[in-house]
């Protein structure tokens, strides 16, 4: 528990500097991570929930120029309010430029028409339903991004100005709404259920003060933490200058893995640091139902291929084949029961809010949070009204507009709910909003136009890694510490999203137009750019009604996540939180390690309790940032020796 503050010296909260800075640095991110994705293609520092680019500049910082400018004066240097400040726009900022708007509107609106062949016959068939107004259309524009222009040429920015204005009102709308969701539900998280923010927990003691409010944090000064810290800088480092001097070794945390039930399933023994840290942290329980609930699925989907059970998948895009279709149907029923079981414990708060929003109940407080109950509301009704009618306008029928709508952020609140109570770093959606709608309401519903705004969903709907919710709920425990001036956090946050995704979209078609977008990263130019109208043309091409074998697996993952979360709150000695259970099929790259993390801390348990528990975390705390932080430096390195392909760290590449 944090220490009051004192009433000497207060803290000046978010105070024009810090978020000045914070705005500063994330637009640097916004130009940080596309040059690196498209141009040094080395760690990818906005890719997963561990928030590494936020990371490793808060720890610069904090570690380095914070400390510099307290030695020099001590009021120049930022206090413990501030930085929380600075690091909450960080991660606001962390999820927009590599898996956001900014990275995929730009083959998305154009990659239709540049693909489109007379042996796939997009122009005819996918086009002409397209949202002129969403899509560039100017066909010489879109060349040139894809092919480069030559030197000298302009960049023909005209042919984006209506695209990119659509799209930036639909995201803000959609960030608005995941920013009052994040409000609405604080207080039952972090007051009453007491999640245990297991991402927020490194932050939190990096900003911890002594008696003397030293310049350099506490934190800082422990040799157990860079005695974790050591370990992984090593190997990164000596990883890092194996890409420059081959004769150098390569040292590995991939143990291999084993094929299971004839050689069909692949089950991997990664471990990584930084998962290893976070997964430390979360209590046993939840760390034995990620691995329980894992291994269950691998049984399961291997058991289903040897003996030919099966179902048709239907209308699932690239995003959806993570697992069997079996599987993910019942991964939908599991995330929408965690939803709502999530939301009828919340009623008692809910209707507090509820309250306090339409009669302005004086017995309700809400002066702790960054917007007030009655305008996060407003917002978030607002912002949903918004993505309603542009989805409307796009060519989904308004009938589907709310379902889509309920099945996205179901999977948001699910990813949202995992990470800020499970503390799972890497993980993507077992199904998607999008394509799930397309299977319950069936494609002839939806016709051509109903496919062509869901391809456009894409851009936000579908390769959930890295989420503006997530960060915002993570960034909210974080607020805490922002005594003074909280209110006005709520615009920082705001104007960090429209600056940063502007920053971000403007780099990548620059560097597009420059170098041509086909020769950087075949991710976002070439896969990107087709797998929306590949699902598209699916829908198109199957005219047909609701899936009903899908809806069925719907429908026994949902009674078996009930069963699960009764066990769970009906039986003490149940030992398998049900979190994992919707996204079991997801789970693979992480399993390992937090089955590691979780034989550490019940040992250290066991053996030493609490206090020995304590004493050992900021080891785990130096095993995330010795991963991280040397990914960073070797970026700003590859940028100025001009090496290329030096990813570095087990899931930054």
């Amino acid at each position: 528990m944090e220490e009051p503050l004192p009433q000497t010296r207060p803290y000046r909260g978010c105070s024009l500097r810090a978020t000045l800075l914070g705005l500063a640095l994330s637009a640097f991110m916004g130009l940080a991570i596309p040059y690196g994705d498209m141009i040094i293609k080395g760690s990818q520092m906005g890719v997963w929930n561990t928030n590494p680019g936020a990371l490793f500049l808060f720890f610069v910082l904090t570690a380095l120029i914070n400390v510099g400018l307290g030695f020099l004066r001590r009021d120049w240097a930022l206090d413990k309010s501030e930085l929380a400040v600075v690091y909450i726009l960080l991660l606001v900022a962390n999820t927009l430029p590599a898996r956001g708007f900014a990275a995929l509107v730009p083959p998305i609106a154009t990659g239709a028409a540049y693909y489109a062949s007379p042996e796939n016959d997009w122009k005819t068939r996918l086009l002409p339903h397209l949202p002129g107004w969403a899509t560039v259309q100017d066909e010489q524009a879109i060349w040139q991004y894809y092919e480069g222009i030559d030197r000298g040429t302009a960049i023909p920015w005209g042919a984006w100005v209506l695209p990119i204005a659509c799209w930036l009102l639909f995201a803000l709308a959609l960030y608005l709404v995941m920013v009052c969701l994040s409000v609405i539900l604080r207080r039952q998280w972090v007051e009453r259920e007491r999640l245990v923010y297991p991402m927020m927990q490194l932050p939190l003691h990096m900003l911890q003060d002594d008696a003397q409010h030293s310049p350099l944090k506490p934190f800082f000064r422990q040799p157990v933490m860079w005695i974790g810290f050591a370990l992984p800088f090593l190997m990164v480092n000596i990883n890092a200058l194996h890409a420059y001097l081959p004769y150098f070794p390569t040292l590995t945390t991939d143990f291999g893995g084993m094929l299971l039930f004839r050689d069909s399933i692949w089950v991997n023994f990664s471990l990584s640091f930084t998962v290893l840290g976070f997964s430390y942290l979360i209590s046993r329980n939840i760390a034995a139902g990620l691995t329980f609930f894992y291994l269950l699925n691998v049984l399961e989907q291997g058991t289903f291929r040897m003996v030919g059970v099966k179902i048709d998948p239907g209308p699932v895009g690239a995003f959806g084949y993570y697992g069997q279709a079996i599987v993910i149907y019942q991964a939908m029923g599991g995330m929408i029961v965690l939803v709502l079981m999530g939301l009828w414990n919340a009623r008692q708060h809910l209707r507090e809010v509820w309250r306090k929003a339409f009669t302005g109940d004086p017995a309700i407080d809400d002066s702790g949070e960054i917007l007030s109950y009655r305008h996060a509301v407003w917002g978030g009704l607002g912002g949903l009204l918004v993505m309603g009618i542009w989805l409307w306008q796009a060519g989904l029928p308004l009938l589907v507009v709310p379902l889509l709508l309920f099945t996205c952020f179901v999977v948001f609140l699910t990813i949202t709910r995992v990470v800020v109570e499970g503390g799972v770093a890497v993980m993507f959606p077992p199904i998607t909003g999008p394509d799930f709608t397309a299977a319950a309401v069936g494609t002839s519903l939806l016709g051509p136009r109903g496919g062509a705004s869901l391809a456009t969903t894409y851009v936000w709907g579908t390769d959930v890694l890295i989420l503006l919710m997530t960060a915002c709920s993570n960034g909210l425990k974080l607020a805490e510490l922002v005594t003074r001036h909280k209110r006005r956090l709520f615009w920082a946050i705001m104007a960090t999203t429209a600056l940063t995704i502007l920053v971000a979209l403007w780099i990548r078609l620059e560097i597009g137009y420059r170098h041509g977008a086909i020769n950087l990263n075949w991710f976002y130019a070439d896969n990107c750019a087709q797998y929306p109208y590949r699902f598209m043309e699916l829908v198109v091409a199957n005219s047909g009604g609701p899936h009903l074998e899908g809806l069925v697996q719907v429908g026994v993952g949902a009674l078996i996540m009930a069963g699960l979360e009764f066990l769970h709150y009906k039986f003490a000695w149940w030992p398998f939180h049900p979190l994992g259970f919707p996204i079991s099929s997801a789970f693979g790259p992480m399993w390992f390690s937090v089955f590691v993390a979780f034989l550490l801390k019940s040992t250290v348990l066991k053996y030493g309790g609490p206090t020995l528990y304590r004493r050992t975390l900021p080891f785990f705390f130096g095993l995330i940032l010795g991963e991280i932080v040397p990914a960073g430096i070797w970026l700003l390195i590859d940028c100025f020796t001009g090496k290329s392909g030096n990813v570095l760290g087990t899931f930054l590449g």
